[in-house]
């Protein structure tokens, strides 16, 4: 049974916020393009093989997080019971403090 996979506001705000940063640099066709690849990725999350690595936070090493990786791009999420939740989505060319989890 596949799992799947739900994206958090803040995630599905990252995407956003990707988007307009690449579009005047990259086009807005390719940056669209970026974001599909992206979303894409996370389709390898539906399976039960685990396809990420931990990622540990500085502000709760206690959660389990996971990451992909694509690209520039951590896709940082949680396995919960029969689904994934993409928890955010980064460019990990950013200085992570940025990255508030």
């Amino acid at each position: 049974m596949e799992r799947e996979v739900i994206w958090s506001g803040e995630a599905e705000s990252d995407l956003q916020k990707i988007y307009d940063f690449n579009s005047p640099i990259i086009g807005k066709q390719k940056a669209f393009q970026m974001i599909e690849k992206l979303v894409l990725k996370t389709d390898i999350l539906t399976n039960r093989i685990l396809s990420g690595t931990r990622y540990i936070s500085n502000r709760r090493p206690e959660v389990n997080y996971q990451k992909l990786i694509y690209g520039n791009h951590l896709i940082i999420y949680l396995e919960i019971e029969e689904r994934v939740e993409v928890i955010r989505v980064f460019d990990a060319r950013q200085n992570p403090i940025k990255l508030k989890l």
